[in-house]
C-alpha cells in the first residue's frame, strides 16, 4: 500500500510546480480578502472560476504529452502573432509579478521572524536563496523540495481552518454587508476570477516543465500526466476555498479596513491571528510562507525557461535560461527598489493584461487540441469540450464586463 502511494506521488512533477506557482497572492491575499469582506458568499464564484478554467490548463499539458513539444511550439504553428502575443505578455508582466510575490514573501518572512531588515533586503535574500536552489539543486530534488512545501502548506492550512471554525467574531455595531453588485464589488470579483487559480498564460509553464521532465529520460505518458494535473489542480481549488473560509471565519463582520498593499495586508493578517494565540499566528504564517516561498521559486524558475523557449521560436538569437535568470532577478529588484510605492498600480496593470488576454490564450489552447494534426483518439471527452466552450464564453463576457466597469458603464 505504501509503495503504491509512493509510486503515485513520484508521478507528481510538472503540474505540482504549476500549482506551487498558482497558490500565491491569488490564494493568500485575494481568497482571504474575499472571505474577510464578503463572507462565504463568493465560494461559488471561486469554484466556478476554477472549474471553467480547468480545460485550458489541462489542454496545455495534454498537448505537450501527446505531441512531445511545448504549447509555445504549437502557438508558433498557429501563427507568428500568437507567439508574439505570448512573449509580449510575459515581458510586460514578469517583473511586476515576480516583484509582487517576492515582496509578499519578504513581508511574511519579516513578520514571522519578527525582524526588520527592510523589504528590499529581505526580498534580495529570498531571491538569492531561490537562485541558489534553482541553479545548484538537481531537478528531481528541486521538485521534491516543492512537494515538501506544498505538503506543509496543506497540513498547516487545514489545521488553521479547524482552529478557526468556532472562533467568535465581534461583529461591529455599524457593520453593513458590502454590496457585491457595485463598482467596488464587481472590480474585486473580476480581479478574483482573473488570477484564480492563475492567469491562463501560466499554462505554458507546466508545458515547459513536462518537456524538462522528459529530457531527464523520465517516462511520463498521458495517464501519468492526468494524475499529476488533476491532483495538482484539485489542490489549488480546495486551498482557494479554504483560504476564503479562513478569511470569513476570522475577519468577516469585524469592521477591519484591510490595507490595499499585499505586504501591509500580511501584517494585518499576522496581527489579527495573534489574537487567537501565538500558536495560531505561527500556523497561519507557516501556511502563508510555504505558499509564497514556493510561488517565488517556481515563478523565478519558469520565467527564464519560458523566455528562452520564446527566443528559440522568434527570429532572434536564442538565449539560454541562464541568460534570462539574472535578468529577471535584477529587473525584480529594480521594481522593488524604485517602484514599490507604485506596486499596486503595476499589479493592477499586470492583472488587466492577463485578464484581457485570457480569452485569446484560452482559444489558442482549445485550437491546439482540436486542430486537424492532433490525434482524435487523444482528445478529451465531450464533457470537457463542452466545458471549454462555456469557459471561453465566460472569459469573453467577463472581459467585456471588466472593460465596461472600468469605463463606468455599469455603476
Amino acid at each position: 500500500m505504501l509503495k503504491k502511494v509512493r509510486d503515485k506521488l513520484s508521478l507528481l512533477g510538472p503540474s505540482i510546480l504549476w500549482a506551487s506557482a498558482a497558490i500565491g497572492v491569488s490564494h493568500i491575499v485575494q481568497s482571504t480578502r474575499a472571505g474577510a469582506t464578503y463572507g462565504y458568499s463568493l465560494i461559488l464564484i471561486v469554484i466556478l472560476a476554477n472549474v471553467l478554467k480547468y480545460p485550458f490548463f489541462e489542454f496545455a499539458t495534454r498537448y505537450t504529452v501527446v505531441k512531445n513539444e511545448t504549447v509555445l511550439d504549437g502557438y508558433r504553428r498557429i501563427g507568428k502573432w500568437a507567439i508574439y502575443l505570448y512573449t509580449a505578455l510575459t515581458i510586460s508582466t514578469m517583473f511586476t509579478i515576480q516583484a509582487g510575490v517576492t515582496l509578499v514573501t519578504a513581508a511574511i518572512f519579516e513578520n514571522w521572524l519578527d525582524i526588520n531588515l527592510g523589504l528590499f533586503l529581505s526580498s534580495f535574500i529570498i531571491l538569492l536563496i531561490s537562485i541558489i536552489i534553482i541553479q545548484l539543486v538537481r531537478n528531481n530534488f528541486f521538485v521534491n523540495f516543492i512537494k515538501i512545501l506544498i505538503f506543509i502548506l496543506i497540513i498547516s492550512t487545514i489545521a488553521s481552518t479547524i482552529l478557526t471554525t468556532n472562533v467568535s467574531v465581534d461583529i461591529s455595531s455599524d457593520f453593513l454587508p458590502p454590496e457585491i453588485f457595485s463598482y467596488i464589488g464587481i472590480t474585486f470579483v473580476i480581479a478574483l476570477i482573473g488570477w484564480m487559480p492563475s492567469p491562463i498564460d501560466l499554462s505554458a509553464w507546466s508545458s515547459v516543465w513536462i518537456m524538462e521532465k522528459r529530457a531527464d529520460n523520465s517516462k511520463f505518458d498521458i495517464k501519468d500526466n492526468s494524475f499529476d494535473f488533476n491532483f495538482s489542480y484539485l489542490i489549488t481549488t480546495v486551498l482557494a476555498v479554504i483560504f476564503l473560509i479562513l478569511g470569513a471565519n476570522v475577519f468577516y463582520g469585524s469592521g477591519v479596513e484591510f490595507a490595499a498593499s499585499a505586504s501591509s495586508f500580511v501584517g494585518q493578517l499576522a496581527e489579527l491571528y495573534s489574537s487567537l494565540g501565538e500558536g495560531a499566528r505561527n500556523l497561519i504564517l507557516l501556511s502563508a510562507f510555504c505558499a509564497m516561498f514556493s510561488t517565488t521559486i517556481t515563478c523565478l524558475d519558469a520565467f527564464p525557461k519560458v523566455l528562452s523557449k520564446c527566443s528559440e521560436l522568434l527570429p532572434i538569437q536564442k538565449k539560454s535560461k541562464n541568460f534570462f535568470l539574472p535578468v529577471v532577478a535584477m529587473g525584480t529588484l529594480i521594481v522593488i527598489l524604485y517602484f514599490s510605492t507604485e506596486m499596486r498600480k503595476l499589479v493592477d496593470l499586470a492583472t488587466i493584461l492577463s485578464f484581457l488576454t485570457s480569452p485569446f490564450l484560452a482559444y489558442l489552447n482549445y485550437r491546439l487540441i482540436y486542430s486537424h494534426d492532433f490525434p482524435a483518439t487523444s482528445r478529451p471527452n465531450l464533457l470537457i469540450k463542452s466545458l471549454s466552450l462555456v469557459g471561453m464564453i465566460f472569459l469573453g463576457i467577463f472581459s467585456l464586463v471588466f472593460i465596461a466597469n472600468k469605463l463606468g458603464l455599469i455603476f
